[in-house]
């Protein structure tokens, strides 16, 4: 440690003046003042993206994270519950705003400029909220901020803000105030000059890599300049500039971990040994010298000032790693985990000490607090009043949006140029969050429309505004129909809102149109659950656990319904499975209180409702059963307690009130909740009758919906223009195409062996469902999200299954060979291939059911598609009479050299799984 803390600190991109600092302040007198509880109103926030307590307490362990031990010592630390989706420029808004995100603006990494109609990286102009450092700029006080997510251009604040672009390039704008850019200019880090010593740090066997093999230190280096960066700007204005409240932020944790975590030990099954030995140091070298980063803010901060140090989430370092990254936009973040961290220190907080139940949403409304400041009413969050030693002020204001003064926000004329905008993009295509904007701009601005919907109907989903969320789902789901994961949410959603017969066809359409799924499973399982059918519920999660789901709360849901069958230790087992898969489970945990409770083991019972309230503390439910449990034992007082907080979340639950009105001894205040049940149950009435206005109003959108698209193909057949006429400029492809085990494989092997070019990457090698191969291109699966792919597979013949059809852009033209096999076929082949793959088969008949909706839907949209060209082949008769088929092939191609050879690449002892039909 000694020598790692000696090589890092030599650098002049930590501290450019080792000088400690005098108290400064700003000329407000809240600067100056102090609160009944004896704090300075003097705040640092550190932002520590995707800090995680899982990576974090082995190295505490081992005394390499020695600042923050102390921190930890002086102070209080919690487990930091995140909003959904979990993605970072919404985080970072949140925490910095106090509000969700269809309160704050920013719906994503990026958003289409109403201008120029070009996509671009969401910028300060995006949020439409007041920050803390809006709010205390208004306020008088000095306030500082260096690198915050989306914080370009800076703000013109009381006092200085260096944007998140400084890491990257200094743009115009990329500082205020402007006389700082000089200075700030030359303390910026370029990769370059991130020396051997330096990555020998991280990488101790660096002079081994092999040229052949990937080398990541390129990325290694540039992370690293980007944390010295912020580092060297953040002291510098500590040290040289006034302040009343700093925020610092650091993505580094976050770029070490997507770039490092899988070679981060225990070593993953699927990383190469000597890979693994290169950089397995990395992460936890990230973490040391953020810790060594800390110890210089905390020195330069002086022991008069309250620090708050967090992250947005947390990261998968365990077996919840992911092994496959999904090709959608924003697809990393399937690394990232719920629980962030936090840890706050300074006067009047409490020392040593863990809370709980602690959201983002809480972290400005603490903020404020600190500072003898009220949250706004629009603030859902907090103030964490456990961590003080004397709780603070809790009265609110209307909104801060509403409170006039100079708060330094951008006004509607705060652009950045395209070139600027495109050049902030590149991050966020390199690690994989967006595709890159394709050469269409309108195709992508659409694209990324709609996945700021995506995002805000999450937004909604999350927040239980069901409602809210549906038309935005119905009308994703209508755009992208090759989105499974669009389509499962929407059955959800209607699953929510009670539209179970809805949900139930949503759900199946999903998996027909995107292959078996255990996502699709789960779905279908929980809709089942919901219509009382609690055997069929277990079919499907049973199905889904076999196909090794990967889903933590597949268990959970097992338990749940194991519970509603009165199956007490089969519950209890399925909720401690969940527990040793993710043991910070807030749901699985209530399910074991639950099946404890049931069994009258009411002490485990409270224990385990207690921790599940710790990690989601604003749930009514544990609150409400806690309630139950300790009333059972004897606890009267603190059983009226948990039942009033199950309250303060959800007053309309009806029998919290009734609790309370047995348990009071007050008659008045007895009364009072008998009423309030009574008023409860009108609500609940009134909640139903609201649910049937929005089902009816689905209905009606359905139907709306579904007279648009046949006005749209009516359109299409009046087109009375040659086909060829709409394609100038753009491909002409061939295709073969088909259900999943309808011949597709045969058909390119046919191809191939007669001379026609195929795309595939053989990553899919032959096995005993396809001895000859597979002959796909994995690329073809992102297709919807960046169509320029196709570019790549000119001249060549592609397989591209059915359900990826309607992806294919409109600009190009298409020669589609769609094999065609007998549905009962197919469905036998597909349950034939999942059993030898160990997962679990289907049922025959909904399947059928569901592949025939699907193969008519495909079949009519090619007929009445100008750009597509399509030769049905029939499948059981090519094997059959392959002289009438492929003169017929051959000359739908026009171009196949050596046609008579595909005779040869017929294998009819392979026509398996036929069916009388």
């Amino acid at each position: 440690m000694c020598d790692f803390s000696h090589k890092i600190i030599s650098r002049r991109a930590l501290s450019r003046n080792s000088a400690r600092p005098g108290r400064t302040t700003g000329p407000g007198v809240v600067a100056e003042s102090f609160d009944a509880a004896g704090r300075a109103a003097r705040a640092l926030v550190v932002g520590w993206d995707a800090a995680d307590w899982k990576v974090i307490n082995p190295l505490l362990d081992r005394g390499q994270l020695p600042a923050l031990a102390r921190f930890l010592e002086d102070g209080v630390m919690a487990d930091l519950t995140t909003l959904e989706p979990v993605l970072s420029p919404m985080l970072w808004n949140s925490i910095a705003t106090g509000k969700r995100a269809d309160a704050h603006g920013v719906l994503g990494f990026t958003e289409v400029n109403p201008a120029s109609g070009a996509v671009r990286p969401v910028t300060s102009t995006s949020r439409t909220a007041k920050a803390l450092w809006n709010i205390l700029s208004q306020e008088g006080l000095r306030t500082n901020v260096v690198g915050w997510f989306g914080s370009h251009p800076a703000e013109p604040i009381n006092g200085v803000c260096v944007s998140d672009a400084y890491t990257r390039a200094l743009l115009p704008g990329t500082v205020y105030p402007e006389r700082l850019d000089e200075t700030l200019r030359e303390l910026r880090v370029e990769p370059t000059e991130i020396d051997g010593d330096i990555v020998r740090l991280f990488v101790p066997q660096a002079a081994r890599i092999d040229p052949n093999r990937p080398n990541l230190l390129p990325v290694l280096r540039k992370i690293l300049s980007e944390c010295f960066s912020t580092h060297a700007a953040a002291t510098h204005i500590m040290e040289h500039e006034p302040w009343d409240f700093m925020a610092v932020y650091y993505i580094g944790i976050d770029h070490f971990s997507h770039a490092f975590m899988n070679f981060h030990p225990p070593k993953p099954d699927w990383i190469a040994e000597d890979q693994f030995e290169l950089y397995r140091d990395v992460v936890s070298g990230g973490y040391r010298l953020m810790d060594l980063f800390l110890a210089r803010l905390l020195e330069l901060a002086g022991p008069d000032t309250s620090v708050i140090l967090l992250s947005d989430h947390g990261f998968h370092s365990d077996h919840l790693r992911p092994r496959h990254i999904p090709g959608i936009p924003a697809g990393p973040c399937e690394q990232h985990r719920k629980l962030g961290i936090l840890a706050m220190k300074g006067d009047g907080i409490r020392r040593d000490e863990r809370i709980y139940g602690v959201n983002l949403l809480d972290i400005a409304p603490t903020v404020l607090a600190m500072y003898g400041l009220p949250a706004g009413e629009d603030m859902p969050g907090r103030v964490l009043t456990e961590a003080f030693e004397f709780a603070p002020d809790l009265a609110r204001i209307p909104s801060w949006e509403q409170v006039e003064g100079e708060s330094g926000m951008h006004t509607a004329d705060a652009e950045i140029s395209d070139e600027d905008a495109d050049l902030l993009t590149a991050q966020f295509v390199a690690l994989g969050y967006i595709n890159d904007p394709v050469a269409d701009r309108a195709r992508a601005a659409a694209e990324c429309n709609r996945e700021r919907q995506w995002n805000l109907a999450r937004v909604y989903m999350s927040s239980w505004r069901f409602a809210e969320a549906l038309p935005l789902l119905e009308a994703i789901c209508e755009e992208a129909p090759e989105r499974g994961d669009f389509a499962l949410s929407l059955a959800d959603c209607q699953r929510r809102l009670g539209m179970l017969e809805e949900a139930a066809a949503t759900a199946e359409r999903a998996v027909a149109d995107n292959a078996e799924t255990p996502g699709g499973r789960f779905v279908l399982g929980n809709i089942a659950f919901e219509r009382g059918d609690t055997s069929g519920a277990l079919e499907h999660f049973s199905a889904a656990e076999r196909a090794g789901s990967g889903i933590p709360e597949l268990p959970v849901r097992v338990g749940f319904a194991y519970l509603k069958l009165r199956r007490w230790d089969d519950a209890r087992r399925a909720f401690e499975n969940a527990l040793e898969i993710d043991p910070q489970s807030p749901l699985a945990h209530h399910g074991l209180g639950l099946a404890h409770l049931r069994q009258r083991h009411r002490e485990a019972a409270a224990h385990s409702l207690l921790t599940s309230i710790g990690y989601r503390h604003d749930s009514p439910q544990p609150h409400y059963w806690l309630g139950v449990c300790l009333s059972q034992l004897g606890r009267k007082e603190r059983a009226i307690q948990a039942f009033q907080t199950a309250l303060s979340f959800h007053p309309p639950l009806r029998a919290a009130h009734r609790w309370l009105a047995a348990l009071c001894a007050d008659p008045d205040e007895a009364a009072y909740h008998r009423g309030a049940a009574r008023d409860a149950l009108q609500q609940v009435r009134e909640r139903l009758s609201r649910l049937e206005d929005t089902r009816q109003q689905a209905r009606h959108r359905a139907i709306d919906r579904a007279d648009a698209r046949r006005a749209r193909l009516a359109d299409r057949d009046a087109v009375s223009a040659p086909a060829a006429t709409a394609y100038e400029g753009g491909l002409v492809l061939n295709i073969v195409s088909g259900l999943p085990r309808s011949g597709t494989s045969m058909m390119m092997q046919m191809l191939s062996a007669a001379g026609v070019t195929v795309m595939t990457d053989a990553e899919r090698g032959p096995d005993t469902d396809n001895p000859e191969g597979y002959f796909e291109w994995e690329e073809i699966r992102n297709v919807g999200q960046d169509p320029g792919i196709l570019r790549k597979a000119e001249g060549r013949t592609v397989k591209v299954v059915s359900m990826l059809l309607p992806a294919l852009p409109a600009n190009n033209r298409y020669r589609v060979i769609f094999m065609d096999r007998p549905v009962a076929e197919v469905a036998a082949s597909q349950s034939r291939m999942l059993e030898n793959r160990g997962a679990a088969g289907t049922d025959p008949e909904r399947v059928t059911r569901a592949l025939s909706s699907h193969r008519e839907r495909i079949l009519n949209g090619l007929k009445l598609s100008a750009n597509f060209e399509v030769l049905i082949v029939d499948y059981p008769g090519l094997v059959r009479e392959p002289k009438q088929w492929v003169p017929r092939i051959a000359e739908f191609l026009g171009c196949v050299p050596e046609a008579s050879r595909m005779y040869g690449a017929i294998r009819p002892e392979l026509y398996r799984n036929r069916k009388e039909v």
